[in-house]
C-alpha cells in the first residue's frame, strides 16, 4: 500500500515528452499554468462578452431591417433611412474611439469597460422602447458609442493584464466573440420577432457586467497614478508569485515605458506625417484597411438576409445567413497559421484574390438571373456556397493582416496616435460601405455591386503586396529601417 502511495506521487511529478524524454516536474509546472492561464481568462470574461455584444449589434440589421422597411413595421421607415440607420454606428462609432483615451487614464482601464458596458446596456433598453425612427436612430447611435469603445480598448486591456506567452490567444478569442455574437443575433432574428429579439439583446451586456468584479485593474494604470504597492501586488496575483522579488523586474519595465511615453507625447502627432517610415507604415495599414471594409465584408454582413431572399434559394434567407455566421466563427482560426509560416504579403495576397473570386461567382449568379433573365433554379445555392468562401478567404488575411499591421508597422511613439488615426477613418469607410450597398443595388444592380466589392479586394491586395515589406521574423526596429529605406 505504501509502495503504491510513493509510486503515484512520484508520477504526479513527472512525465515524458513526445519523444520518451523524461522530464521532472513537468505536471505541476502545467497545473499551475493552466491554473495561472484561467485566472488571467476571468479578468477578460467581462470585455469578452461585450465583444459578443458588439458582434450582435452589427449583425443586427440583417435580420431587422425586412422587417423595418415592411408593411408591418411599428416603425416604418423608408430603405434609404434603413440604409442611414445600418451605418449610423460606424459614423458616431468615432465618439467612442475618442472617449476611451479621455477617460481610461482618468478612471482606469477597469472602470473604462464598465462604462463602456453601461452605455451598450442602456442603448439596448432604448431601442427596445423605440416607438419611431428619430428614437431608433439615436439609440443605435449611442449604442455605438459603447461598442466602438469597447474594440478600440479591450485590446489595449488585454495588452496591459495577459503574460507576453498567452496574450496572442486571448485576442484571437477577442475576434472569436465578435463572430459568435453575430451568430447568436442570426439565430434570434431567425426564430423570434423584433421585439423578442431585442429584448433576448438587452441580456448581454446585463450578464456582461455581472462578471464586473472579476476585473483585475492593470499594473500600468498604477504606476501611471504613482501607486507602485498596488501594482506589484496585482503583478503578484496575476502571475501566481508569492515574492516581491519575482515581479520587480516587470515593474520597473513598465516603469520605463510610462516615463518613455509620457516624454513622447508632444511628438507623436508631428512624427506620425514627418517621418519617412511611419508616413509610409499609415499608408500600407490605411491600403490594407480600405481593402477590407470595400471587400465588402461588413456591409454583406449587414444586409446578409436581403441578399440571399433575392436568390430564390428554397432554404429561409434567416436560415442561410446562421449558416454563413456560423462558419464564420472558426473561419479565422487557420489565418493565424498560415501567416506565420508564409509571411504578411503572399497571405493577404492570396486572401485577396480568393476573395475577389468568390464575390464575382456571386456577382455573376445575379448578373444571369437578374440582368440576362437566365433560368437559375437549378443553383439558388451559389450565393450561400459563395459567401461561405468569401467568409473563409476574407479571414484568412484581409480581415486579419490590418490587424497584424496595427502591431508591426508602428514605433512605440507613434503606435496609439496612428491606431486611432486609422479607426475614425475606418469607421467613416465602413458607414460608406454600409450606406451604399443598397443604394448601389437600386441603381445599377446587385451584381454590379458584388463585382465592385471583387475589384477593391484584387487590386488592394495586389498593391498591398507590391508596397509592403515582409514583416515576418522581423523584430520592431529592423521593419521600421525597412519602412525608411526608398
Amino acid at each position: 500500500m505504501k509502495s503504491k502511495m510513493v509510486l503515484r506521487q512520484l508520477l504526479s511529478l513527472c512525465t515524458f515528452s513526445k519523444t520518451g524524454e523524461f522530464k521532472p516536474g513537468k505536471t505541476i509546472d502545467d497545473m499551475k499554468r493552466r491554473r495561472h492561464d484561467f485566472m488571467q481568462f476571468t479578468n477578460f470574461l467581462c470585455g469578452y462578452i461585450l465583444m459578443i455584444d458588439l458582434g450582435a449589434n452589427l449583425t443586427w440589421p440583417s435580420p431587422a431591417m425586412p422587417y423595418l422597411t415592411s408593411k408591418n413595421s411599428t416603425i416604418p421607415m423608408s430603405n434609404a433611412q434603413g440604409a442611414l440607420l445600418a451605418a449610423s454606428t460606424s459614423i458616431s462609432g468615432i465618439i467612442g474611439l475618442l472617449l476611451c483615451p479621455l477617460i481610461m487614464d482618468r478612471i482606469g482601464r477597469k472602470y473604462t469597460i464598465l462604462v463602456l458596458g453601461l452605455i451598450q446596456l442602456l442603448s439596448k433598453i432604448l431601442i427596445y422602447i423605440a416607438y419611431n425612427y428619430t428614437f431608433l436612430f439615436v439609440s443605435r447611435m449611442m449604442l455605438s458609442v459603447g461598442m466602438m469603445g469597447t474594440f478600440a480598448f479591450l485590446p489595449l486591456y488585454i495588452g496591459e493584464i495577459a503574460a507576453e506567452n498567452i496574450r496572442g490567444r486571448f485576442l484571437i478569442f477577442d475576434k472569436i466573440c465578435a463572430n459568435f455574437g453575430s451568430f447568436l443575433t442570426s439565430i434570434a432574428g431567425s426564430f423570434l420577432a423584433y421585439n423578442s429579439m431585442n429584448l433576448v439583446m438587452i441580456s448581454i451586456p446585463i450578464i456582461a457586467i455581472l462578471h464586473f468584479p472579476l476585473m483585475e485593474e492593470t499594473p500600468y494604470y498604477y504606476l501611471m497614478k504613482g501607486r507602485e504597492k498596488e501594482a506589484i501586488e496585482t503583478l503578484m496575483k496575476l502571475s501566481g508569485e508569492n515574492r516581491v522579488e519575482m515581479v520587480r523586474a516587470n515593474t520597473e519595465r513598465m516603469k520605463n515605458a510610462i516615463r518613455e511615453g509620457r516624454d513622447s507625447k508632444k511628438t507623436s502627432v508631428i512624427e506620425l506625417f514627418s517621418d519617412r517610415g511611419s508616413r509610409r507604415a499609415l499608408m500600407i495599414k490605411m491600403i490594407a484597411e480600405i481593402t477590407y471594409i470595400f471587400s465588402g465584408y461588413h456591409a454583406i454582413q449587414t444586409y446578409a438576409q436581403e441578399i440571399f431572399s433575392n436568390s430564390g434559394s428554397s432554404l429561409a434567407p434567416g436560415h442561410s445567413v446562421m449558416i454563413m455566421t456560423g462558419i464564420q466563427i472558426f473561419a479565422g482560426l487557420p489565418s493565424y497559421h498560415v501567416v506565420d509560416r508564409w509571411g504578411r504579403r503572399p497571405t493577404f495576397l492570396l486572401s485577396g484574390v480568393l476573395s475577389a473570386l468568390s464575390l464575382a461567382i456571386v456577382g455573376l449568379f445575379f448578373f444571369l438571373k437578374f440582368f440576362l433573365k437566365v433560368d437559375v433554379s437549378f443553383f439558388t445555392w451559389l450565393p450561400l456556397v459563395g459567401l461561405i468562401s468569401f467568409t473563409f478567404s476574407c479571414n484568412i488575411g484581409l480581415a486579419t493582416i490590418p490587424y497584424v499591421y496595427r502591431g508591426e508597422l508602428f514605433s512605440v511613439k507613434v503606435k496609439t496616435v496612428a491606431t486611432m488615426f486609422s479607426a475614425i477613418i475606418a469607421a467613416i469607410l465602413i458607414s460608406i460601405a454600409q450606406i451604399s450597398l443598397p443604394l448601389l443595388n437600386d441603381s445599377i444592380g446587385i451584381y454590379s455591386s458584388f463585382w465592385i466589392f471583387a475589384s477593391f479586394c484584387l487590386v488592394g491586395s495586389t498593391t498591398v503586396f507590391c508596397i509592403a515589406p515582409e514583416t515576418k521574423g522581423k523584430n520592431l526596429e529592423e521593419v521600421i529601417d525597412l519602412l525608411r529605406k526608398k
